[in-house]
């Protein structure tokens, strides 16, 4: 269906994007992680450079609309992993799931995958929440326990759609549809809680994150 040669989940890991780790629990045979120490770098970019087309990559960490970031435990976020040159290089022919913030962004300039998933901004961190409250008007007035059930309900989500397209129930195209189903469904859920005094806020979060993904298919594949 899919026929994809490899499958790899390549997870940038830092503390702040720690609660990704249930990615190995769900896909351990496909999951790699590394650190910030350059070493470690370079051993996933080998193992991302070993990869034959047309192969499935998912990369979880944190973003920019310029490239995929390195760890780093400090949040100052300013080496990239892979820039969009280099993206082009190592994402080639493949298709590419890229859970990190302002991928939606970045993917625009990926034009030698295959096709490509890519984010909005996602706020998944109370340090992240406190820098868009102070630089917005429209205050988001959640505590670090909601949004920690807010990366435990996209993550879910996300992960029920993988599974899905790894056991070939679904064509990579397919992915944004039921990912939008699902997240619709917990949207649904959220707001029939009328004893959750934050679910309006809470609920708002789910639906920028549904409607800021974007699909990318590249004309040439």
């Amino acid at each position: 269906m899919n026929n994809y040669d490899k499958i790899l989940i390549l997870h940038a890991l830092d503390k702040s994007t720690d609660f990704l780790s249930v990615y190995k629990d769900e896909f351990k045979d496909y999951y790699f992680s590394f650190n910030s120490e350059q070493e470690s770098i370079n051993r996933a970019k080998s193992i991302l450079g070993d990869i034959e087309p047309k192969s499935l990559i998912i990369y979880l960490g944190h973003g920019s609309s310029s490239g995929l970031y390195e760890p780093d435990d400090s949040h100052t976020y300013e080496k990239y992993f892979l820039d969009a040159t280099w993206g082009n290089h190592f994402f080639d022919e493949h298709d590419i799931f890229l859970l990190s913030c302002k991928s939606n962004e970045y993917i625009k300039k990926i034009y030698k995958a295959n096709s490509s998933i890519g984010f909005g901004n996602i706020i998944s961190s109370k340090f992240e929440l406190d820098r868009h409250n102070e630089s917005t008007k429209v205050k988001i007035p959640l505590q670090e326990s909601d949004i920690e059930k807010f990366n435990e309900v996209y993550v879910n989500s996300s992960i029920k759609v993988i599974k899905k397209l790894i056991n070939n129930e679904i064509y990579f195209f397919d992915v944004p549809k039921y990912l939008r189903f699902m997240i619709n469904s917990d949207i649904n859920q959220l707001l029939l809680d009328k004893n959750n005094s934050k679910r309006l806020h809470f609920s708002r979060l789910l639906f920028d994150f549904r409607n800021e993904f974007l699909y990318k298919k590249n004309p040439k594949a």
